[in-house]
């Protein structure tokens, strides 16, 4: 692909544009997006585009627009961003495709901005003592939250299925149930839902027959890639990889291919592939899936 002729081409723009490449990497920026995110190029290309300029609650509907830009199957969206002083906006977006060869590449232009709706912050921490048994599993017996604020009292004797609706995470319901109706001792159940930037993470853990122990948790999703970084950055010391396989790792985690990978580093796809063996070698991993149990 072109870069230097497409980064003359978005010089020109007097909107905010990007273009990144079938990996999802920004290759280009222009100035007025560089000084709407307060961000430079270097910046931009050493991190997840999403996980930089984009609020965690609009990370799925970017990576689906962009995508089906990609593909040649989107001309124009909505693409959330935070500006550099911290104040969400929305901005509409012409995007073209441009490929030479197997390359292609997605040119994300802005044609206006709008700023968007504030969103609740997140909160909801708590723990409960639910029923476990058979006639009135699940009614809630105890709650306390990490807030004191928070009043506990509308939740118990109730299902526990209406608190974790309350805490936008009813989805988790069919898990706990397991544990309250003895089908299950433990389960875990992590959803980020659209209502904020929060990640719920749901324990249930049985204490005994009659009794279980809840707990909901909210994880700001902006923390995630610090979270798996950290984590890979035990498992890759642990298992004394290579410079070279720690960033092959860092990138197999983030969900890119072999020929990704190598275009991101410069490297021959052949040379990814021995990287890659080496790290599912050297972690005990017997494939990339497996990688993920591995590390996560």
């Amino acid at each position: 692909m072109d870069w230097d002729t497409i980064a003359i081409q978005l010089s020109h723009e007097a909107q905010p544009a990007l273009a990144v490449d079938a990996a999802g990497r920004v290759r280009v920026v222009n100035a007025p997006l560089e000084k709407l995110v307060s961000r430079r190029l270097d910046e931009l290309s050493n991190k997840r585009w999403l996980a930089s300029c984009v609020p965690p609650s609009g990370w799925a509907s970017v990576k689906r627009l962009f995508d089906a830009g990609l593909r040649g199957e989107a001309s124009d969206g909505d693409v959330p961003l935070v500006t550099g002083g911290g104040r969400r906006v929305t901005m509409h977006a012409d995007l073209s495709r441009a490929v030479r060869g197997r390359s292609r590449a997605l040119i994300v232009v802005g044609r206006g901005l709008r700023d968007s709706e504030p969103m609740a912050p997140a909160a909801g921490d708590c723990w409960c003592v639910v029923s476990r048994g058979e006639a009135d599993a699940g009614i809630v017996r105890e709650l306390r939250f990490l807030d004191p604020s928070q009043d506990a009292a509308p939740f118990v004797g109730h299902p526990t299925s209406q608190l974790l609706e309350r805490l936008s995470v009813g989805a988790a319901w069919p898990a706990v149930e397991n544990v309250a109706t003895r089908r299950a001792t433990e389960t875990a159940f992590v959803v980020l839902p659209e209502v904020d930037d929060a990640f719920r993470v749901v324990t249930a853990r049985a204490v005994d027959d009659t009794s279980a122990v809840v707990t909901v948790r909210f994880v700001d999703a902006g923390l995630l890639p610090e979270l798996v970084d950290a984590k890979a950055a035990r498992i890759a010391g642990a298992g004394a990889l290579s410079e070279r396989e720690r960033q092959v790792l860092a990138l197999l985690l983030r969900g890119h291919g072999v020929e990704d990978i190598a275009g991101m580093l410069e490297i021959a796809p052949r040379t990814v592939k021995f990287h890659q063996s080496n790290v599912l070698q050297k972690l005990g991993a017997d494939s990339r899936i497996d990688l993920l149990r591995v590390v996560l």
